[in-house]
């Protein structure tokens, strides 16, 4: 992929060099963000004039006990509803981007991706400050029991009900159904607590759907 939406580029390939420039000041205060996940995945960039304004790491998983929430969650359950599924990881976006079109075109990046590869849900961490500012608004909002993920790292907290803003991305993924894990993962290598979170496509309004698609199928 490969598309010019307005004042953005969006690709996605192989190469993770773009991203892991971001994913260095978004992650490890310039350290190297390289692990094992890399070669497997394909890397959505979002870049202007200005160098790359966000990125994501999107891997097809044909079994997700294989992907990376994999070490923190057991997806046993979840797997098994989704046979097919978008890990989505190490999203970042610039401190400097304002644009509300750079996290929708990250969106209809991964909606191209759905179509294309037949994916019956999108998942990934959801990340949040270590003193989990913003993670009130995720109660009440827990995925079905019936795949809904059980942490399995050794520290995990309840969700705190602590208010403040939520990732952009993720604002996207519970405005169209999302549901995350009933608790949150305290992640000492990123320092970060985390949550699974997974948006099952068919919970996604078919208006919603079209309308994200439509922002890269007219670019």
């Amino acid at each position: 992929m490969d598309r010019q939406a307005g004042r953005w580029r969006v690709r996605l390939g192989e190469d993770a060099e773009a991203a892991l420039t971001l994913r260095s000041v978004a992650f490890r205060a310039g350290g190297c963000d390289r692990d094992r996940f890399d070669d497997a995945a394909r890397h959505l960039t979002i870049a202007g004039p200005d160098g790359v304004a966000a990125c994501a790491r999107l891997t097809v998983q044909s079994d997700a006990t294989e992907g990376y929430s994999a070490q923190f969650y057991d997806l046993g359950a979840f797997a098994a509803a989704f046979p097919r599924a978008l890990e989505v990881g190490r999203v970042a976006l610039a401190a400097t981007v304002t644009d509300p079109d750079v996290p929708r075109l990250l969106l209809a990046a991964m909606a191209q991706v759905v179509i294309a590869e037949r994916i019956g849900a999108l998942y990934g961490c959801s990340s949040f400050p270590p003193d989990g500012a913003g993670m009130a608004r995720l109660r009440g909002r827990k995925a079905p029991a019936a795949w809904r993920p059980r942490p399995t790292a050794l520290e995990t907290v309840a969700l705190p009900d602590r208010p403040g803003p939520v990732p952009p991305l993720l604002r996207g993924w519970l405005a169209l159904g999302a549901g995350v894990s009933d608790r949150a993962v305290i992640d000492r290598d990123l320092d970060t607590l985390h949550v699974f979170t997974a948006l099952p496509v068919a919970s996604i309004p078919p208006a919603r759907a079209a309308a994200l698609t439509g922002l890269l199928d007219a670019a």
